[in-house]
């Protein structure tokens, strides 16, 4: 029995179309609440930035910041300018001493107190001002010493102030009575050296817990450069080395950087803008004068010159000579006819040079002037905010800056004043008053060990009191105004209503209560009791009533 037969089928296949795909869902792209997010430029990421401590950053970028502010002071006219406006600012003429010291314990009433401190006072003034007394090379005086240390201030952020004291034959060959004398240095006498495992830092030699022990100098001596250590302090006390800076702008840093720095860039971008427009001025001085003609160019002289060439043509019944005397008397009188323009505008033509006289030209020809294009006039403005960054980060005002007070009005100059003003008071605080602190207090301290000024208790009670004694206050100059009517007239009512005092009036202009109020008491009584003239400080009265009252009676007038 033979079995049933197997065929195999291929199975048949069924082709299903595949779902289409769906689309993406777009990206939303969500607000992120975080800090420093960055704009499809990159902007922020481009710009790269490190967090580290800022003595480093001072200590690499001192040197090339103090090159830098020297040759912009000493090279550029409106930063020299500024210069000298925060020097007038900071300091004006000097610096007057306002001794304020605590006496009450020493043994001083009132009267012998103020006595005393004007004795020093006026000492003080004439041995600063004596440069052979205050200074060591005997050149300058104590104002011109605090001059120089704001302009260090502004070039290199630090000045430095070194005291000697000469022995008693040093004074007898110099002819000096006093031994104290102090010294401008450079800062960049006082070199970036650091060796931490010696405790040196920045040429700096500091303590377990920070404080200065002594500065390594770099001194000059008969052309040889020589290191040289100077202590911080004396035996007694009293500081060596006057080292100022502005602590608060770079805390934790033992030396400081121009504050100039942030600006070099403004700066070098100004002095390039005025050269590029000083170069357009010169080139749009220089002019081209040219005369456009509508006769042929220099093709038409090429076809002239080939006219010789010329065949003749069919409908020509002539000889070739004929032809040929034909073409060469056209372009004779064609050369006649040019020179003869050429020769009429030798003779008549515009001539630049003379100052007066009328030009004739040719039928159809003008005259044109091509001068060098500038593309807008944006100098006076973009120089204007250049002026007036410089001018907020240095400390003056942006009118001192710019000198231009075609815009200013009377409320423009108060506000002006009033956000400007605080940063001289403070500059002169953190500056220039530290460094006459440090000048006064080893004058004060040998005047009194030699007996020059007395003090009750003699040498062994100052000592013991010296903060106390020493405290001073140091007034610069007043505060410029807009009207000097107004700010008088505010001082009075200020002065009238309780809210200030003659102390506080007179600190606002640079001057010492009692100097004035006894200087006032001098001069009424030559006036008034020698001379007999008028009281000058007496108020004046109105005509209608005492103290300027109007008179009683009616006040409107009656109706008609």
């Amino acid at each position: 029995m033979t079995g049933k037969p197997r065929i195999r089928v291929q199975a048949g296949t069924r082709h299903v179309s595949a779902a289409p795909a769906l689309p993406a869902p777009p990206r939303v792209s969500r607000p992120t609440m975080r800090y420093l997010r960055d704009d499809r430029a990159g902007t922020l990421s481009m710009r790269r930035a490190v967090t580290r401590d800022i003595g480093i950053d001072v200590r690499q970028s001192a040197e090339r910041a103090s090159a830098l502010a020297l040759d912009f002071l000493q090279n550029c006219g409106w930063i020299a300018g500024i210069a000298d406006q925060v020097v007038v600012d900071t300091i004006g003429t000097e610096l007057h001493l306002n001794l304020r010291p605590d006496l009450s314990r020493l043994g001083y009433d009132e009267k012998e107190s103020s006595d005393w401190c004007r004795l020093v006072e006026t000492e003080w003034r004439r041995w600063a001002w004596n440069p052979s007394e205050c200074d060591l090379a005997g050149k300058a005086t104590v104002p011109e010493v605090l001059d120089g240390a704001v302009r260090h201030f502004l070039a290199y952020g630090e000045a430095i102030g070194v005291l000697s004291f000469l022995t008693a034959a040093d004074r007898a060959r110099h002819g000096v009575t006093t031994g104290t004398k102090v010294s401008l240095v450079a800062p960049h006498r006082l070199p970036y050296r650091t060796s931490e495992f010696e405790g040196l830092q920045d040429g700096i030699y500091h303590d377990a817990i920070g404080r200065p022990i002594r500065y390594r100098f770099r001194f000059r001596e008969a052309g040889v450069e020589r290191d040289e250590d100077v202590a911080a302090r004396d035996a007694m006390g009293l500081n060596m080395v006057l080292h100022v800076m502005d602590r608060g702008a770079t805390p934790g840093s033992v030396r400081g950087i121009s504050p100039m720095a942030p600006i070099f860039k403004v700066i070098a971008q100004h002095d390039q803008l005025a050269d590029a427009t000083l170069a357009t001025a010169l080139l749009q001085t220089i002019f081209a004068a040219t005369i456009a003609s509508p006769e042929p160019s220099e093709q038409a002289f090429q076809a002239i010159q080939t006219l010789a060439d010329t065949e003749p043509p069919v409908s020509w019944s002539g000889s070739p000579q004929e032809w040929s005397s034909l073409v060469g008397g056209v372009a004779a009188d064609l050369i006649d006819v040019w020179g003869q323009r050429i020769d009429a505008l030798k003779g008549g033509g515009i001539n630049l040079a003379d100052s007066a006289r009328i030009g004739h030209l040719g039928p159809g020809e003008k005259l044109e002037f091509h001068t060098a294009q500038t593309p807008g006039d944006n100098y006076k403005p973009f120089t204007t905010t250049m002026k007036h960054e410089a001018a907020r980060a240095i400390g003056v005002a942006a009118t001192s800056a710019t000198m231009d007070f075609s815009a200013s009005t009377y409320s423009s100059v108060r506000m002006e004043t009033a956000t400007i003003w605080p940063l001289a008071v403070r500059r002169r605080e953190r500056i220039a008053a530290p460094l006459a602190q440090g000048i006064f207090e080893p004058w004060l301290d040998e005047a009194i060990a030699s007996g020059r000024i007395p003090f009750k208790g003699g040498y062994r009670a100052f000592l013991a009191n010296r903060d106390r004694v020493c405290w001073a206050e140091w007034q610069g100059p007043a505060a410029p105004t807009a009207d000097d009517y107004k700010a008088a007239m505010a001082a009075k009512i200020r002065l009238e209503q309780g809210l200030s005092s003659l102390a506080d009036e007179c600190s606002l202009h640079g001057r010492d209560w009692e100097e004035t109020a006894r200087q006032r008491a001098r001069e009424r009584a030559v006036v008034v009791d020698e001379l007999g003239l008028p009281d000058p400080f007496q108020r004046m009265t109105g005509g209608a009533g005492p103290n300027g009252a109007a008179a009683d009676g009616r006040r409107e007038p009656e109706a008609a």
